[in-house]
């Protein structure tokens, strides 16, 4: 066990040095995809806390995370959403100065925020893609019907100024499955995708790392 351990902390090591020694940036803006149930294991905010803080030694800027809540009772839902928020608003004051965070509930509001210098997290508990882009173009024929826009002067950019998120990310994170989901439906159209069959709670700093490297080692193509 001592020697698998050894050969684990080598493997990391040379991992992290072919990661600054690349030539090729590395994302400055990762999504991660996790369960409700993923928090909720045992030490399920202490490994969000250590995979927070080795993104942010890595050089990513952003990270936006999608709490997919699995529950059907509306009301059950609603419970866990409240929650979770609660316990990542203490798990994040402990995150260095300088990070910022914004929380949104299940109807897209804004739960609590703080602003950041050189690190900032969304997360998205259980508000998919498609109530994104629903609100986002309810907003817009809002402004539409108020006459403070004319109709030919809807676009893309203006659909996109109207969403939660307005950053694309550079690769989406789903640990255990190969399943997408409904989280940043517009914004990740061109996003890299990884997919690892580890579970978020054995999820360690090296698995974090090979995707980092991953990354690296792709040529990006944007729909083309």
């Amino acid at each position: 066990m001592e020697l698998l351990s050894f050969g684990y902390l080598l493997y990391e090591k040379y991992l992290a040095w072919q990661i600054t020694r690349s030539t090729t940036k590395t994302p400055a803006h990762v999504a991660i995809i996790l369960k409700e149930t993923d928090l909720f294991e045992l030490k399920g905010m202490e490994k969000l806390q250590a995979a927070l803080l080795t993104l942010k030694g890595f050089k990513i800027e952003l990270v936006s995370m999608y709490v997919d809540i699995l529950k059907t009772d509306q009301q059950v839902k609603i419970e866990l959403a409240s929650t979770l928020g609660t316990i990542l608003e203490e798990s994040f004051m402990d995150l260095p100065s300088g990070t910022g965070y914004e929380i949104y509930g299940l109807e897209g509001e804004v739960r609590s925020s703080r602003p950041g210098r050189d690190f900032f997290v969304y997360v998205s508990l259980g508000f998919g893609g498609r109530g994104e882009i629903t609100r986002a173009v309810l907003s817009i024929l809002d402004d539409v019907k108020a006459g403070s826009i004319r109709p030919e002067e809807v676009d893309e950019k203006m659909l996109e100024s109207h969403l939660l998120v307005k950053h694309e990310p550079d690769i989406m994170i789903r640990s255990g499955g190969q399943k997408l989901s409904d989280f940043l439906v517009w914004q990740s159209v061109y996003s890299e995708l990884y997919f690892t069959d580890v579970n978020w709670k054995e999820i360690r700093k090296i698995d974090l790392l090979r995707v980092i490297r991953d990354f690296q080692k792709r040529q990006r193509r944007y729909g083309r």
